[in-house]
């Protein structure tokens, strides 16, 4: 079914907005995305995406539910601890929202599967906790030209920026090629549930304007937030032009 047939129900008080109307509703549920990660905020944004009545959600995972995602990861609860994080939340997310085709693919992230990552969908969104995949996944999507929405959090700190193939600064103009192994893990940092939404929400909040064919706000820029102070702050962020991104900006 259509979203133009939902327009009064489900996705009324969205379309109702001043910036979405019926025609861009009609582009969202035309979207097809990838979200990677489905721990705290792979469950900000595979709810949030879901909701909003995508056509198609691919969600990727490897990982187990534990004890110690309860706390923040909202797609899981107390009888999902050692179930496949991608086969709990593809059930939750299928009741959330019928319209919506998900498909969750249990998987580490690796440069030899990284066509995972892009296989026919218009953008992707990072809810990684590791550097590594998120490089692998950068590189992909600047190949592809696929729009890429980078997120991170750590303690009550928590960053994100909007990578647009051909359009100016990735992550590796950033971070360059930060190793996981000397950044402290969430065990040592702890996480705040809250700083998970805010980012979260900021990741889905660009999607939505690449969907309905808006300009991210977030391109060459890094969107950095620390909850101890409520500071938030835009960084903008030059394109390096020694970076592997270059070769391929207008």
């Amino acid at each position: 079914m259509t979203a133009k047939n939902y327009s009064k129900s489900r996705y009324a008080r969205f379309v109702a907005l001043p910036s979405i109307g019926q025609e861009k509703m009609d582009k969202i549920r035309a979207t097809r995305a990838t979200i990677v990660g489905t721990g705290g905020l792979g469950s900000v944004t595979t709810m949030q995406l879901t909701a909003l009545g995508v056509r198609f959600l691919r969600i990727i995972d490897n990982d187990v539910v534990e004890r110690t995602n309860l706390q923040r990861q909202m797609l899981f609860r107390e009888e999902d601890i050692g179930k496949p994080k991608v086969e709990v939340a593809k059930k939750f997310l299928e009741k959330l929202n019928p319209d919506v085709k998900i498909e969750g693919v249990q998987a580490e992230i690796k440069q030899k599967n990284a066509s995972l990552v892009t296989d026919s969908v218009d953008l992707v969104i990072d809810a990684l906790d590791k550097f590594t995949p998120r490089f692998i996944i950068n590189r992909e999507c600047l190949k592809k030209k696929i729009p890429y929405l980078f997120g991170a959090v750590s303690g009550e700190i928590g960053n994100a920026m909007t990578v647009i193939p051909e359009k100016g600064a990735c992550i590796e103009c950033v971070f360059g090629h930060v190793e996981d192994k000397k950044l402290p893990s969430t065990s040592q940092t702890g996480i705040h549930p809250a700083v998970i939404n805010v980012i979260g929400s900021i990741q889905i909040t660009e999607a939505t304007k690449i969907m309905i064919g808006k300009k991210p706000q977030l391109i060459n820029k890094l969107q950095f937030c620390d909850l101890t102070n409520l500071h938030f702050e835009v960084i903008t962020i030059k394109p390096r032009e020694d970076c592997f991104c270059a070769k391929n900006r207008d």
